[in-house]
């Protein structure tokens, strides 16, 4: 049985300053496909165009020229009122840094983007699912680097989005809690079904993903499916 196609990106283009001397390509006529219940890892180096595709795909930013369609949607059409309702229902974001706030607890956090989705996951089970329920009276402060990540993947996760979008989600974190948090993707897409995107620099975390898409220059480098994942806690770096 053919996969059911989730994110189709038709040579997607993003440019700066386009037909003048400083032009700059930050996407240069990408293309791909990605089938649903995939975790999809995206590498590659620094300015390599792996975040302005993130962006893209987010809603955060529109591209320049292609189509990006996601579930069906061609969201490159979308205006800015479209994008702002796209990224408010259907995508959940982590970040490198966590984007607490100070002076309310684990659960709070959580509970104010549930309060932006339709159909939100309780505070507490989005908790319960990266192992924090118990922490959540607690504020950012009395946490670690790593409790204060997986709170940020909660609140994504409490959205109950179609999308996870994560860029650099383990910069910040030392080797042992970064497979702490990789291990609540992998659980996520493995228990849902649903979709998630890594954008990475560390190739080292290539063999977890179904779907490995490496962009060097703007360009698709290299696109890969692997049938059989690394467990987490077999990954080296």
């Amino acid at each position: 049985m053919a996969q059911e196609k989730f994110i189709e990106v038709q040579h997607s283009s993003k440019i700066y300053n386009e037909g003048q001397e400083n032009e700059v390509r930050a996407n240069d006529d990408i293309s791909f496909d990605i089938y649903k219940g995939e975790l999809t890892i995206i590498v590659g180096a620094s300015g390599a165009g792996k975040s302005t595709l993130l962006n893209i795909l987010g809603g955060m930013d529109f591209n320049t020229h292609g189509k990006v369609i996601v579930n069906g949607n061609n969201i490159s059409e979308y205006d800015e009122r479209g994008r702002t309702g796209y990224r408010r229902k259907e995508i959940g974001f982590v970040f490198q840094f966590y984007n607490l706030i100070e002076n309310l607890t684990a659960m709070e956090n959580v509970e104010i983007a549930s309060q932006l989705s339709d159909n939100p996951l309780d505070a507490v089970e989005a908790l319960k699912q990266v192992s924090l329920d118990k922490r959540k009276d607690n504020f950012p402060a009395q946490m670690s680097g790593g409790e204060q990540q997986r709170v940020s993947i909660a609140r994504a996760m409490a959205k109950n989005p179609g999308l996870l979008l994560a860029d650099e989600p383990t910069g910040a974190l030392d080797y042992h809690t970064g497979k702490q948090v990789l291990q609540v993707f992998q659980d996520y897409v493995r228990e849902t079904g649903k979709n998630a995107i890594i954008v990475t620099h560390n190739g080292m975390i290539k063999p977890m993903a179904d779907h490995v898409i490496e962009i060097f220059d703007g360009k698709v480098k290299s696109d890969t499916r692997n049938d059989n994942p690394t467990p987490i806690a077999d990954l080296e770096w």
